[in-house]
């Protein structure tokens, strides 16, 4: 919708410093085929996100990395970014694979590599695994 993409771009540098060219790969994985990304539309988004001092890139060159602006708007909107989410991103029908779903999932954890405790994110797919296992018993009475 218009003006959503300054916020999914926040979102997305929230989660690691990207150049423009990875934003756009990044936008064509996360929502296609519901949105094509354009050169001519994230470009300018970035931009606008620069002066309001959302975004920086150092010495004006570099990977764009969100602010302590941008980090607190992001914060502000996060209920207009889940809804952006939840119209955006495809659910699986009943004889859909989850894979792609799971490749989605895998994709955004991968980037924190490092910076998260391994132990934690492990108790935290257990419990996962667990619930989408009480979901399936409660599917089938």
């Amino acid at each position: 919708m218009p003006g959503e993409l300054p916020l999914v771009l926040l979102a997305m540098l929230a989660e690691r410093s990207a150049s423009g060219y990875e934003l756009l790969g990044e936008l064509e994985r996360h929502y296609a085929p519901n949105y094509r990304p354009s050169p001519g539309s994230v470009y300018p988004a970035l931009s606008a996100l620069r002066v309001e001092q959302l975004v920086e890139r150092a010495k004006g060159k570099g990977p764009y990395r969100i602010t302590s602006t941008g980090r607190r708007m992001l914060t502000q909107q996060r209920d207009v970014l889940e809804r952006i989410e939840a119209r955006t991103l495809p659910a699986p029908s009943s004889q859909e694979s989850l894979q792609p779903t799971l490749a989605r999932f895998a994709a955004r954890v991968s980037k924190l590599s490092g910076r998260v405790d391994r132990a934690a994110v492990e108790r935290i797919l257990d419990t996962a695994a667990k619930a989408i296992t009480d979901l399936e018993v409660s599917n089938e009475q």
